[in-house]
């Protein structure tokens, strides 16, 4: 690994973690608390393998889902 390669990997790194973060702002204003109670039971970046959505789950977050625009 040279500094050019490092100095990438940190930066790309970077980006993902913020453009992440900015992401899901997005999300929570277009889905609100659906989207919200997705992020409380699904990791984010990491998936861990403990924390999944079962379809009876996501079928009960997706119960209380209405489109932006009939709301």
């Amino acid at each position: 690994m040279n500094a050019a390669f490092l100095v990438t990997a940190v930066a790309v790194s970077i980006y993902f973690i913020i453009g992440s973060k900015l992401e899901e702002r997005k999300l929570i204003v277009y889905y609100g608390d659906t989207y919200r109670r997705y992020m409380e039971r699904v990791p984010g970046l990491f998936p861990l393998p403990w924390r999944f959505l079962s379809k009876r789950e996501a079928q009960e977050i997706m119960e209380g889902y209405r489109p932006s625009s009939q709301q």
